[in-house]
């Protein structure tokens, strides 16, 4: 598919050469620093120094990597997103097996590695890691690269370096391209890497396993699959952004990969356990702060569904409303895309002194809010750079959304039947939304003027997407600057229609919930009449927005409200990656 080769799934950044002549292993890094964007949790370089396989690497930016003033033949970098163990030096690729002589390097999640790791635990094999990785490294000891790619499932790619001097990789699900230039040749996770080292690179085709060589490489196709597509590599220009003129747009971009890489990474173990401690709870309360406050409210018409309800608080306001009733038996499920929020941690430090139960749902899995959690679930959105969160928001709502799913094993409302059509949908959404992405951003940049000649606006919706007109609101505060303002449609009419007279721009999100369709009709048409300016948001709206089932639509409708924030926050020149005072993770 086009959008999973050209922007790929951010779970880690491969680069490696093999030349002829001996080149610095310095190289290593001038590719990593490239890909950063791609993982920044820990990074290393494995490489060949007389005969014997060296591997140097340190948790953390690949920034403070040092290495060896050395030249070598062949050499391969990884620097790591964390989505499987934690960010310590064990679980920092390139990963060993068990004779020191296959250096492993991994962009992805592998599925059901645990059961592989048991099996070749009990083979004898011995593990120095936690992550999903490094079962690759033991099942390459005596296997064909190739055809072990089928055993494993999941979202990856894997490249290795062994001590007999070869220098492979299999591509399935994540980008890796390959390039020549004199006698050296060179495999990257991104083509923009490339720059300086050879003009034209080959995009690998799906499925393909490819063995470099000093200045050439072999491909073998996937069976019945394409030959590599060559591109001219880019200029590195925009480079760290993936070509695109700001990180927020490009995370956008990515909601799709991200989407199928959440539903991939989740492990089925943790979901049940969750799932258990939330549907035996005596009460749950959801806290959180801004979008993740935002993916709360949401939840709770997830939870509802399955009859389980929750309480959704501001983790702001938590300490003063509800934990004079936290006790014994109290679940919170505490949501930080960072893990780092002090509100969030200071009240589930709170809660747990007083009995309560944590389950922690954050991207980042070093974070504290997973250290400090009973039970945590990574949304695995990958590295987002913006401060205004848009790919953790979707991912943060997939993972509620199939936790709720979970829970309704527990309560009868749902079956292994309606788990296996839902992951059918999210992989249908998904999709859809990488199909429909350009169209969806051109859409946008038509209504860009019309947003940024107001000085305000209001973000109404009702039923289950009321709590994403309260997230759109918030991204047009963050990437237009605009005061923008979420409500609930209903309350249109208990004041905000006042300034209707005064050309007032509604954004009105089309109702998914049937209850709500008359309120919808209703309101547009008095508001219209008051004279307010009205934007219609969803399916054949304004604002188009790709179909989904009313369980999927918030993901689907914040798509579209990120472009159309997006492209008025370009229109009105806003600082959009960076706005002025807000960081990524509030953590005073």
């Amino acid at each position: 598919m086009f959008f999973k080769r050209r922007l790929g799934a951010y779970v880690g950044g491969i680069f490696g050469f093999y030349c002829k002549e001996p080149r610095s292993l310095r190289d290593i890094k001038t590719g990593l620093k490239r890909l950063v964007y791609r993982g920044y949790d820990g990074s290393g370089a494995a490489y060949l120094e007389g005969g014997v396989l060296k591997v140097v690497k340190r948790p953390g930016h690949v920034d403070g990597l040092e290495l060896p003033d050395v030249y070598v033949a062949a050499a391969l970098g990884h620097t790591r997103y964390a989505s499987r163990g934690r960010v310590t030096l064990e679980n920092t690729h390139p990963l060993l097996d068990c004779g020191r002589r296959i250096a492993v390097v991994v962009d992805g999640v592998i599925d059901g590695y645990e059961a592989l790791r048991d099996e070749l635990a009990a083979a004898g094999h011995k593990f120095t890691s936690t992550t999903d990785a490094e079962v690759v490294a033991h099942l390459l000891e005596g296997a064909d690269p190739a055809a072990l790619a089928e055993r494993l499932s999941g979202m990856f790619s894997f490249a290795a370096l062994t001590a007999d001097g070869r220098l492979f990789a299999v591509q399935r699900g994540q980008p890796l391209v390959v390039a020549v230039s004199g006698s050296c040749s060179y495999i990257s996770s991104d083509i923009a890497s490339l720059y300086g080292f050879a003009e034209e690179a080959y995009l690998l085709p799906e499925g393909a396993y490819v063995e470099l060589e000093p200045g050439g490489f072999k491909v073998r196709p996937a069976e019945g699959g394409q030959q590599p597509e060559r591109k001219r590599v880019k200029e590195l220009l925009y480079a760290e952004k993936a070509g695109f003129p700001h990180f927020m747009l490009k995370e956008i971009y990515e909601v799709p990969e991200a989407l199928l890489r959440t539903k991939a990474a989740l492990m089925e173990k943790y979901l049940r356990l969750a799932s258990m401690i939330v549907q035996g709870a005596k009460n749950v309360y959801v806290i959180g702060n801004g979008t993740s406050l935002h993916a709360g409210m949401v939840s709770s018409y997830y939870f509802a569904d399955v009859g389980t309800p929750v309480d959704v608080i501001s983790a702001a306001e938590f300490p003063h409303y509800a934990l004079e009733n936290v006790g014994t038996g109290t679940v919170i499920l505490a949501i930080s895309q960072s893990g780092e929020t002090s509100d969030v941690i200071r009240s589930i430090r709170a809660a747990r002194r007083q009995g309560a139960v944590i389950i922690g749902v954050t991207n980042s899995v070093s974070s504290r809010l997973a250290i400090e959690s009973n039970v945590y679930l990574p949304i695995t959105a990958g590295p987002e750079m913006a401060v205004p969160a848009t790919k953790t928001f979707t991912s943060t709502l997939e993972t509620l959304l199939i936790l709720a799913y979970y829970v309704g094993l527990h309560t009868g409302k749902r079956s292994q039947a309606d788990l296996k059509a839902l992951a059918e949908r999210i992989d249908g959404l998904a999709r859809a939304l990488a199909g429909s992405m350009q169209s969806l951003d051109k859409a946008a940049e038509g209504l860009a003027d019309r947003l940024a000649a107001r000085g305000a606006i209001y973000v109404a919706g009702s039923g289950i997407v009321y709590p994403v007109a309260l997230e759109g609101a918030l991204k047009l505060k963050e990437a237009a600057l605009l005061h923008a303002e979420g409500i609930q449609l209903g309350e249109l009419l208990h004041g905000p229609l006042a300034l209707a007279s005064r050309g007032l721009l509604v954004a009105v999100l089309r109702p998914t919930d049937k209850s709500a369709a008359d309120l919808y009709n209703k309101a547009l048409k008095i508001a219209s009449e008051r004279g307010a300016d009205v934007l219609t948001v969803g399916p054949g709206g304004d604002m188009p927005a790709v179909e989904a089932d009313r369980e999927l639509a918030p993901i689907s409708y914040a798509v579209s409200l990120q472009l159309l924030a997006y492209r008025t926050g370009v229109k009105v020149g806003a600082p959009i990656d960076t706005p002025p005072g807000l960081v990524k993770a509030v953590t005073v």
